[in-house]
């Protein structure tokens, strides 16, 4: 949960939770998976959509949130839901919209969901612009084991994703945590995101990596000509400036 804490502080850096008033606000979990993300908004808002379409995920949030009144949970899709037009104060989406082939569309798809002056608080894959050129050699590298890795039987990936979790992202990381504390800069160190991380989150953040086919990355100039076309007003777009990239908070027009 402390770990848990902590993420969920880094993506909502480029917000402040409490600018929302806990007795009216609405906000919603696009792609909410297990909920530890939409649990967290809990004391934020008066109502939270959780939205997520996959069965085995819809039993754990509807069995964490049975005595939770302020909880709907939803087994549908970003595309067709029945969230009411333009009710959201806050739209969240952490590391989902770039697992759908659209994209662009699925951010619209959300858009039509938030009020004019909601804030819509997402996070996408982002395609290392402002990494070294060694950083990018290993993450193409990694991309193909990923494409050979995501095609197998689920009990083969889940595996898998736990070897890669125990002899790569677990030395990686603890290295980068050495490095950290004798003062090194580690932001160009492979998985240093990880450093103070426990072993579960490596697991899951590892089959979540090799274990899903459809992977997209964007750039900022990406991201932002989608929200664009999505009818959100950039100049109140704020990309974060820690990791993870590319998260970022925009209000709609």
């Amino acid at each position: 949960d402390e770990a848990l804490d902590k993420q969920f502080l880094a993506y909502c850096a480029p917000i402040n939770l409490d600018q929302f008033n806990p007795s009216s606000a609405v906000a919603a979990d696009f792609g909410a998976g297990s909920g530890r993300w939409a649990v967290r908004l809990l004391p934020y808002f008066s109502l939270i959509y959780a939205l997520e379409p996959s069965d085995g995920a819809n039993q754990v949030l509807n069995t964490k949130f049975k005595n939770e009144p302020k909880m709907r949970i939803l087994q549908e899709t970003i595309g067709v839901n029945s969230i009411p037009p333009e009710s959201l104060d806050l739209a969240m989406s952490l590391g989902v919209l770039h697992h759908i082939p659209d994209t662009g569309l699925a951010i619209k798809d959300v858009a039509s969901k938030i009020k004019s002056g909601g804030i819509f608080l997402c996070y996408l894959y982002y395609k290392l612009e402002n990494k070294p050129l060694y950083y990018r050699c290993l993450f193409w590298t990694s991309n193909s084991l990923r494409w050979v890795i995501s095609r197998l039987p689920y009990a083969l990936r889940k595996l898998i994703a736990q070897v890669i979790a125990a002899l790569i992202y677990l030395p990686l990381a603890r290295t980068a945590k050495l490095f950290s504390s004798a003062g090194k800069n580690v932001s160009n160190f492979p998985l240093h995101h990880y450093a103070n991380m426990p072993f579960v989150m490596l697991q899951n953040d590892a089959l979540d990596r090799f274990g899903t086919r459809l992977e997209q990355r964007f750039s900022k100039k990406e991201i932002t000509e989608m929200l664009a076309h999505a009818g959100f007003d950039l100049s109140t777009l704020k990309f974060s400036a820690v990791e993870p990239f590319w998260t970022f908070s925009v209000k709609k027009l």
